[in-house]
């Protein structure tokens, strides 16, 4: 592995990439500390590549920004008991890896080409992803099993291919919400067509 240069205002240092370096124990007391434009420096170094890192587990950029997002809120809010005894960037790595892999056993999840096989329908924009009419039939019975808002948002998303803040406009609800409505829809539509798929053959 290479090393990796610390960054946010202290000197520059080629470091381990897997032990903590003085500099990098300067930044995890700041951020104890609370100091903010340290914990925004760390955030922003790391935030697009950890992006990048997530989806090769999880196809799908939102999810994945929202467990890389849910992991830094976390850091922020029990920063005064960090316990970090690796490099920084390992660390990062390690603990999205561990955050993906839940992600996906929440989804009961046993096979990696089910999962992309179903996330590419989900996701994609091409009319022939919704070629096969079984699974435009399983798909559709599955989302009149979910709450109207819930359904609608989804159908926006996926099939319209509607951006969130045009989603939001449509239905009068905050952007907040439709993702939530997202996250928790696509939860339980993987939940149902990942059952569907164990009867399926690829």
């Amino acid at each position: 592995m290479k090393s990796e240069t610390v960054k946010f205002g202290v000197s520059e240092k080629r470091l381990s990439p897997c032990l903590m370096s003085r500099e990098e124990k300067i930044i995890i007391t700041a951020i104890a500390r609370r100091n903010r434009d340290v914990f925004e420096a760390l955030f922003c170094e790391y935030f697009t590549l950890l992006t990048k890192y997530a989806e090769g587990f999880i196809f799908d950029r939102d999810d994945c920004e929202d467990i890389v997002q849910n992991l830094f809120i976390n850091l922020w809010e029990r920063a005064d008991s960090l316990d970090i005894r690796t490099s920084i960037k390992a660390y990062l790595y390690q603990s999205v890896k561990n955050r993906c892999l839940n992600y996906l056993r929440n989804l009961n999840v046993s096979d990696n080409h089910k999962l992309l096989y179903l996330e590419s329908m989900l996701n994609g924009s091409d009319e022939t992803d919704w070629i096969d009419p079984e699974w435009a039939e399983r798909i559709h019975l599955a989302l009149n099993n979910l709450p109207p808002q819930m359904a609608q948002a989804l159908r926006l998303k996926y099939m319209e291919g509607e951006k969130i803040v045009r989603i939001a406009r449509k239905m009068r609800i905050s952007e907040n919400t439709v993702k939530t409505h997202l996250t928790r829809g696509k939860k339980r539509l993987h939940k149902h067509l990942l059952e569907s798929l164990s009867l399926y053959s690829l």
